[in-house]
């Protein structure tokens, strides 16, 4: 028979363990929410020959680097776009980008060049927005684009056809 000094004993035991393996799965959880070493609030800290160790924008479209902050949307069934979800566009060499809300860097990947197939978009740049990390924006489900640089100063993201978005954005001064 257990004595009751013994049960408060177990009872002690018990939850001292219940509280040991609660913190340890709320540090697994953290530990798993990075991705492969990359603090999503910092673009800069994303390797230059993560995705490819060469450029894979052609140089007469090299200009399409920098920051970009988003000015209007447009298209869709309505023609008036989608609420805007995010701040900034940031592409950087070797086909990396980003995407930033709120100061954060809630999205990245690497870009993937598609075969330009209209010839209206001649000095465009036609790739696939390949994300490391799912996200919630609407770039996430429409990811086939043109670059296109309008003028230095500003940049569009088109979509081929049909009832998709196109995004609008002025280059950060």
């Amino acid at each position: 028979m257990i004595r009751e000094s013994d049960k408060y004993l177990l009872i002690h035991i018990s939850m001292k363990m219940t509280k040991i393996l609660i913190l340890s799965l709320f540090i697994a959880v953290l530990t798993a929410c990075k991705t492969e070493g990359v603090s999503l609030n910092k673009m800069e800290e994303i390797p230059e020959t993560k995705y490819y160790t060469t450029d894979i924008i052609p140089a007469q479209q090299a200009d399409i680097y920098g920051v970009w902050k988003l000015k209007s949307t447009s298209g869709g069934i309505s023609g008036r776009g989608y609420t805007k979800d995010f701040d900034y566009l940031i592409l950087k060499k070797n086909g990396i980008f980003g995407i930033q809300r709120n100061d954060s860097l809630v999205a990245f990947g690497k870009l993937t060049l598609l075969p330009n197939i209209a010839t209206i978009y001649i000095n465009a740049v036609y790739c696939k927005f390949d994300f490391d990390k799912s996200s919630t924006i609407e770039l996430y489900g429409d990811s086939e684009k043109y670059i296109y640089l309008a003028n230095a100063d500003s940049l569009d993201l088109i979509s081929m056809c049909c009832d998709r978005y196109n995004t609008h954005f002025v280059r950060k001064k």
